[in-house]
């Protein structure tokens, strides 16, 4: 069992103070770039049980039971700091209908079937191996009421940028997933993981139906709105992930830094450009 949270385990130690901030700063992007916590689903009244899947510090978990009081909201991490900081924000907010619980790993999970209206998964295969996925579905099915829903979004890579070393190190981050078994791209080295285009196939092979996909963009260049957002995610990021790209052996730490600071000049000039394109995959479960 590999064990989360490790410096050169993982590709981000999520033990870091730093990381919880970074995850939890770019929570308001997010539902403002997707349009709300759940916009797949317009009427949520009929929705009682929810989970949240590596829920990291709990940003969109505790804005779920803010927002919906009358849904009970079960949220797993593997990470214990991560479910330590969701409690204590949960505990201060006076959050009682969301419960977060130290779970690993995800495709062994300790619920009853068909417990859950909703299954929600972002950004999972930082976490995932390739060969983890089809297990991991199977259970979000089993675990999932009869016509549940079961939502998985995921980039295939980080950003897209006029810098050439924020590009650099996107490929040597992506050389080293791909060393840890993180990588559907059948090149090794492609800056591309090739994950979101299999999230319809993992709902269908697992039992969903009506499966549909939307696709969102963010912005981060010079003058855009979120420009300094992505400007201290990037910084967190790519400092914490050394270790691990270390480890795999893509990089000597020299490189590391010199592109490092290169990249955090490029995102302060004024022709600097980036995107970030994730997609949102959902599919009903069926079950006879």
């Amino acid at each position: 069992m590999r064990e989360p949270g490790k410096d050169g385990n993982t590709f981000i130690n999520s033990n870091s103070g730093a990381e919880i901030a970074r995850q939890m700063s770019q929570e308001p992007l997010l539902l403002q770039a997707m349009g709300g916590l759940f916009s797949e689903k317009a009427d949520l009244s009929d929705v009682h049980y929810l989970l949240d899947v590596y829920c990291g510090p709990g940003g969109w978990a505790l804005e779920m039971a803010f927002y919906h009081p009358n849904i009970e909201i079960i949220a797993i991490d593997t990470n214990r700091h991560n479910i330590e900081y969701a409690q204590a924000q949960a505990k201060v907010q006076g959050l009682s209908n969301v419960h977060f619980i130290c779970v690993n790993p995800v495709w062994e999970l300790d619920f009853p079937d068909d417990t859950f209206d909703i299954i929600n998964a972002r950004f999972i295969s930082a976490f995932l191996q390739t060969q983890d996925w089809p297990g991991a579905l199977q259970e979000f099915v089993r675990i999932s009421k009869p016509n549940g829903i079961i939502r998985l979004i995921e980039s295939d890579e980080p950003f897209t940028s006029s810098s050439a070393a924020c590009e650099r190190l996107k490929q040597l981050s992506a050389q080293a997933l791909a060393l840890h078994g993180q990588s559907f791209h059948p090149l090794r080295g492609a800056v591309n993981s090739r994950v979101a285009a299999r999230l319809g196939k993992f709902l269908r092979e697992a039992g969903c139906q009506r499966i549909q996909e939307k696709a969102y963009v963010i912005n981060y260049a010079s003058d855009a709105l979120y420009n300094n957002l992505k400007y201290d995610s990037l910084k967190v990021l790519y400092k914490l992930a050394q270790p691990f790209l270390c480890a795999k052996g893509v990089a000597m730490q020299s490189e590391l830094d010199q592109l490092y600071e290169q990249m955090l000049t490029d995102m302060l000039t004024n022709n600097f450009y980036a995107l970030w394109y994730f997609l949102s995959c959902w599919g009903y479960v069926m079950k006879s």
